[in-house]
């Protein structure tokens, strides 16, 4: 089988060409999993930032609606306090008499 050194050469080429082959195929499948890892990472990362989108919109709208209802509010209270104070002051004017 190995007569002489040109055969010796030859086993030797094709070992080393088939340990390349088997070391690019490990690699290529090792970064084919570290892809694949990043795609869901992302994929992940689209819905949650896609929850949070909502929220944001849910709060802005609550927001928009309250501050709408917040000037009535306002003015309403001023006149309760209002009210008060001038039943307080009628209080301590009639107890000066």
């Amino acid at each position: 089988m190995l007569t002489t050194s040109k055969d010796i050469l030859w086993l030797s080429l094709s070992l080393v060409i088939l340990l390349i082959g088997i070391t690019s195929a490990w690699g290529i499948f090792y970064f084919v999993m570290i892809l694949r890892d990043t795609k869901a990472i992302t994929k992940s990362l689209k819905k949650k930032m896609n929850l949070i989108d909502q929220i944001l919109e849910t709060v802005k709208k609550k927001v928009e609606t309250t501050a709408s209802y917040l000037p009535p509010l306002i003015e309403a209270s001023g006149k309760i306090a209002e009210k008060f104070w001038d039943k307080k002051t009628e209080k301590k004017n009639k107890k000066k008499k």
